[in-house]
């Protein structure tokens, strides 16, 4: 993963992708992805390796730091150097823009979410998806983000939007059926949890993530 891990730190540097959606971030959303992984059946290397990848360099490729299409041929650029087919660099483009929470919900209409239609790397697109929500109730990552986008606003206003942003948004992963694998709703619970303590103690806690051993 070190070249994968490489090419994000640098990606992060070019366009200013700040910490809350940094190489911490990337590091944090493939090991929950490979969680995921490890409980579902039948998963091949190649959808583990899709996954994995998708999960980690999915800010790199993000509107909200990036022009979008440079950024995907970039992605591309480096995917070919770790030899990956042109079949398969297109999947993870595709997954990575269109993972998005924000564009997703704008697409809910009567209740029902309206995801893309990935085809054989649906499931992957999903755990994916999972992983980087399950790493939205890290609380020190809102905090840091709106000190990247509001620095003139005062700590206490900060936290007063992360609090309101979790309780109108994170906490409603699971009961508005964002988060619907198993063992990721068992995990939302315990993120949770320690969310609202964060929240209430305004703590900044964010362990450093267990990076799965390296199969690829």
């Amino acid at each position: 993963m070190d070249s994968l891990f490489n090419f994000i730190g640098r990606q992060c540097e070019k366009y200013g992708i700040d910490e809350s959606h940094g190489l911490k971030h990337a590091k944090g959303t493939l090991m929950r992805a490979n969680e995921i992984l490890l409980t579902l059946s039948e998963v091949t290397e190649e959808e583990r390796r899709m996954t994995l990848y998708a999960a980690a360099i999915h800010d790199t490729c993000d509107s909200k730091y990036t022009p979008v299409n440079e950024a995907a041929k970039e992605i591309g650029y480096f995917l070919r150097s770790e030899f990956w087919s042109p079949e398969h660099i297109d999947a993870l483009i595709n997954i990575v823009t269109s993972m998005s929470y924000s564009k997703l919900k704008k697409s809910v209409s009567s209740g029902q979410i309206e995801y893309p239609n990935h085809g054989k790397w649906q499931r992957a697109y999903h755990v994916a998806r999972h992983a980087d929500l399950l790493e939205g109730y890290v609380v020190a990552r809102c905090v840091m983000y709106n000190i990247h986008l509001y620095p003139e606003k005062s700590m206490d206003e900060h936290w007063q939007r992360a609090t309101e942003l979790f309780s109108e948004r994170v906490f409603t992963y699971c009961s508005e059926g964002w988060i619907f694998f198993p063992y990721a709703i068992e995990l939302a619970r315990s993120l949770e949890e320690e969310a609202r303590r964060c929240l209430q103690e305004k703590s900044m806690d964010w362990p450093e993530p267990l990076i799965p051993e390296n199969k690829n």
